[in-house]
């Protein structure tokens, strides 16, 4: 899954790590709303994938694109679950590899890139999404590797 990171920080100061498919044409789209409804806006779009390889260099790089703006509310919501029910050992390397990396380091990652300009400027929130299944299932039975990283 490759969250989109649209980042409009001038018009509302915020920054969102999502849940869908990363696009650039949506993207694309979504600033082009923004500046049309905003047209002194300053907009960056980042498009990162969370279950890729090399997530540590490429939450730098987008750390390295926000520094210096006024970044004032980071929505952490990115996540995944496994495609259907299984029992804990029926749960493959992989997929529990890609859980951990999305639903834990992605979002640990994106708040240590983001934090830092917060408590420079003295001000900001961080938003965690957690799973709206808690809700419905708080033991979440056969989606157990799931359930931990959303707790």
């Amino acid at each position: 899954m490759a969250p989109n990171v649209p980042l409009a920080p001038k018009l509302n100061g915020t920054c969102t790590q999502g849940e869908g498919e990363a696009s650039p044409d949506k993207l694309a789209a979504v600033s082009g709303e923004i500046r049309g409804k905003h047209p002194r806006a300053e907009v960056r779009t980042f498009v990162l994938d969370f279950a890729a390889e090399g997530l540590a260099a490429k939450v730098a790089a987008l750390g390295d694109s926000i520094r210096g703006l006024d970044v004032g509310v980071l929505v952490n919501s990115a996540g995944m679950s496994y495609p259907y029910a299984r029992y804990f050992h029926e749960v493959d390397e992989e997929l529990m590899r890609n859980l951990i990396r999305l639903n834990v380091e992605a979002l640990t990652r994106v708040t240590h890139a983001v934090l830092p300009g917060m408590v420079e400027r003295k001000r900001g929130a961080i938003v965690n999404i957690g799973s709206g299944a808690s809700s419905i299932l708080p033991s979440y039975p056969l989606y157990s590797v799931y359930a931990a990283t959303k707790a």
